[in-house]
């Protein structure tokens, strides 16, 4: 079954790299899908040279307007992207967004029918994850076009593949209860080469979302011929 693989470049790559990536990773052979969110600087450059997908990592809410630094779903459907990161962990971390803007910025993504990558996770239990899903999904009626990626945050251990596929279940079942359709759901966190493979065989994961690294076309390679 063709599986989804979302790679967050995060702030990697210069200018002088990012050809020579897009032409490698327009290389590889897989009959997964993926989604290449690089930094706002290259979206043009991947969209019109790249081969797959490309997704923003964030975007704000407002269609447009005195809001400088910022990107709307009006200027990223212009360029031809399909997708957008929403909701990232680091977001909350370091520019301290609210789930109330992340909501906000969910429902400009499907008013605009760009496709939102809706992060979320919780260090505790699953009911917090839970809680969490809930404020960020108010007024949400349909959950059709959104891709769900969920990763753990901030544990001292990597989780155990049943632990993964227990939370995965979890959310899962909240999801479907709720709204009455199957979650497309991807997981984040901790990918490698040796465990791409386990993770993309749990039951209900329809994917994965792969951080850092994905900026490194050795390991990306790897990672994604380990998948196929």
């Amino acid at each position: 079954m063709k599986k989804l693989i979302i790679l967050n470049h995060k702030m990697n790559l210069e200018y002088d790299e990012v050809y020579n990536y897009i032409h490698n990773i327009n290389e590889i052979d897989t009959n997964d899908s993926l989604i290449i969110c690089p930094s706002n600087i290259y979206l043009e450059a991947f969209i019109n040279n790249c081969n797959w997908g490309v997704g923003a990592q964030d975007v704000y809410y407002k269609r447009n307007g005195d809001y400088t630094g910022a990107i709307s779903t009006l200027q990223l459907k212009s360029l031809g992207i399909e997708y957008s990161l929403i909701g990232h962990y680091e977001r909350k971390k370091y520019f301290h967004e609210s789930n109330k803007m992340i909501n906000k910025k969910l429902k400009a993504c499907l008013d605009s029918n760009i496709e939102p990558i809706l992060c979320f996770g919780a260090s505790g239990s699953k009911e917090e994850i839970i809680n969490n899903l809930e404020e960020l999904l108010i007024n949400i009626q349909n959950i059709e076009f959104i891709i769900f990626a969920y990763e753990p945050l901030e544990l001292d251990e990597k989780p155990e593949i049943s632990d993964i596929k227990n939370t995965i279940d979890y959310i899962y079942n909240y999801l479907y209860q709720k709204y009455n359709k199957t979650p497309n759901i991807v997981y984040g966190g901790g990918i490698t080469e040796s465990n791409i493979n386990k993770i993309l065989s749990i039951d209900k994961i329809n994917g994965v979302l792969i951080g850092g690294i994905s900026s490194d076309i050795n390991k990306i390679t790897k990672i994604i011929n380990n998948a196929n």
